[in-house]
């Protein structure tokens, strides 16, 4: 059984807050327990493998979202690991990752109370 898109845009959203909570401990904190920076290159996966998974109509709704390269974040993560370094996680995780969530929702406003 396959994904709905709805629900793909909900694991984005829900891989969001869990960084909101991990960015929220701090620059310092994250920076210092290399766990935090493994949790937060996980759920940046998770987004970017969801992304891959969206139709071309969901995506043509988001035109200032360049999903090809979150698409390309996750190979980058996943595949060349060695050259993805704190810096990198922490930036996507602060800046990206929350305008994304924002234009998610400002185009399905009730999206975290679906089911």
């Amino acid at each position: 059984m396959t994904r709905s898109e709805l629900k793909r845009l909900q694991d984005i959203l829900e891989c969001s807050n869990d960084l909101a909570e991990l960015v929220a401990l701090g620059r310092l904190e994250f920076y210092e327990n290399k766990f935090w920076a493994m949790a937060a290159a996980r759920l940046l996966e998770t987004i970017g493998e969801a992304s891959t998974h969206l139709p071309q109509d969901l995506i043509a709704k988001f035109p200032g979202i360049e999903w090809k390269k979150i698409a390309a974040m996750r190979i980058l993560i996943a595949h060349a690991y060695h050259r993805v370094d704190i810096d990198f996680i922490w930036t996507i995780a602060t800046t990206s990752v929350p305008d994304l969530a924002q234009k998610i929702r400002a185009q399905y406003p009730n999206i975290d109370e679906s089911v």
